[in-house]
C-alpha cells in the first residue's frame, strides 16, 4: 500500500490540498471445467506428437509487417461453444495464446494540488489493459470521501444537476462542490459522453458497489483509458490535507 503524502498549505485561509492514493488490485479468474472423458486417436514417434483428433489443411500464426493472423482451416467445427455446465474451445486459436492478460496504472499517486474556491483542480491516471480471451472489465471505487487528518471531508460530486455512481452528468459549475471523475478512451461506458461528464466514485465505507470504468467482450491488446479526477470546494471548506484511496479491479473473461 503506497504511503500517504502531505504538502503544507501556503495560504490556509484559501487553499486546501487533495491527494489521491491509487492502490491497484489485479484479479485474474481461472475456470476449471469438469467433463466426461473425450477419446481421440493419439499418434507419436521420436520425431513428432499429434495432439488433435483431426487433421487441418492449415493452422497457425501468419504475420508480416502490416498484419498478424491466426487461423484454423479444414477443421469441421472451429469455434467457441458454451452452455450451462460446459465450455468448448475448438481450433488452433484456443491452443495458441495470443498474449498474456495484463493490467497497469500509469501512476499510483494523483495530486490534485492546492484547492481554491471558485476553480476546479484536476489530475489524471492512465489505465492499460491487455486481454486475450473473451474480454475483460475494470471497476473502480474509493475507500472513503476525500478526508483530512481532522476528519473533515469533501463531498462526492452530484454534478451540475445530477449524476450517480453509474450515470455520468455534466459538471461545469465551480459552485457545484465535490469530488468526481471522468473516463475517456478505449472501452469506456457510454454515459461518459464527453470531457464534461463526470460521476462520483462508489464509497467502500458506505457499502458502495464498484463501478465499471472499462469493459469489452472481445480480446484486445494495450487498450487504454484516461481517468480524470476533479474537485471543487466552497469558501467554507476546512483547511487541511485531504486524501483517499482509489481501488481498481481488472478481471479477464476466458
Amino acid at each position: 500500500m503506497p504511503t500517504k503524502t502531505r504538502r503544507e498549505i501556503l495560504d490556509p485561509g484559501r487553499e486546501k490540498l487533495g491527494t489521491l492514493l491509487l492502490p491497484v488490485l489485479l484479479v485474474s479468474s481461472i475456470y476449471l471445467l469438469a467433463s466426461r472423458p473425450a477419446h481421440a486417436q493419439s499418434m507419436r514417434s521420436s520425431d513428432y506428437t499429434i495432439r488433435l483428433g483431426n487433421f487441418n489443411m492449415t493452422s497457425g500464426l501468419k504475420s508480416s509487417t502490416s498484419y498478424s493472423l491466426t487461423d484454423t482451416v479444414g477443421q469441421i467445427v472451429a469455434d467457441y461453444f458454451s452452455s450451462t455446465g460446459y465450455h468448448v474451445k475448438a481450433g488452433f486459436q484456443y491452443l495458441y495464446t495470443l498474449y498474456p492478460f495484463s493490467f497497469s496504472v500509469s501512476s499510483l499517486t494523483a495530486d490534485l494540488g492546492a484547492l481554491s474556491p471558485g476553480s476546479f483542480s484536476t489530475a489524471a491516471t492512465t489505465l492499460t489493459v491487455t486481454a486475450p480471451g473473451q474480454g475483460y472489465s475494470v471497476t473502480a471505487m474509493e475507500s472513503s470521501k476525500l478526508t483530512s487528518a481532522n476528519s473533515n471531508t469533501i463531498p462526492d460530486t452530484i454534478c451540475d444537476t445530477s449524476c450517480t455512481t453509474t450515470t455520468a452528468g455534466v459538471w461545469n459549475s465551480t459552485s457545484a462542490y465535490g469530488f468526481g471523475y471522468n473516463v475517456s478512451g478505449s472501452d469506456v461506458p457510454a454515459d461518459f459522453v464527453g470531457s464534461t461528464y463526470f460521476r462520483p466514485f462508489p464509497d467502500i465505507s458506505l457499502g458502495g458497489t464498484p463501478a465499471t470504468v472499462m469493459t469489452s467482450t472481445a480480446a484486445g491488446k494495450n487498450r487504454t483509458a484516461t481517468v480524470t479526477y476533479k474537485a471543487a470546494i466552497s469558501g467554507t471548506q476546512a483547511e487541511g490535507s485531504y486524501s483517499t484511496q482509489i481501488v481498481y479491479i481488472a478481471t479477464p473473461v476466458y
